[in-house]
């Protein structure tokens, strides 16, 4: 399975690298993120169904958040994702 190159910008990789509910392997996608070639954002590299993972903790986080502006971040971060994983391939 092709990989997909998520780029976002960096307060949303920030906002990732802050998920509480999330498995090893989603932290391990997060982290392997590397900062663009622009300097303001970051690229991060999966599958579909690893994106669609770390999808779906996101929006449980975001869910459960009662900090608005935190929860305004992670809604922001399902955004990104959620943007690339609907486009057609």
């Amino acid at each position: 399975m092709p990989s997909i190159r998520l780029v976002v910008p960096a307060e949303v990789a920030a906002t990732l690298r802050d998920l509480r509910l999330v498995d090893t392997a989603g932290e391990r996608l997060v982290f392997r993120a590397r900062v663009a070639d622009d300097g303001n954002s970051a690229v991060l590299a999966a599958r579909e169904d690893d994106l669609d993972e770390l999808l779906g903790y996101v929006a449980a986080e975001a869910n459960h958040e009662t900090d608005r502006r935190r929860q305004k971040r992670l809604d922001q971060a399902f955004r990104a994702i959620k943007d690339v994983v609907d486009q057609p391939s």
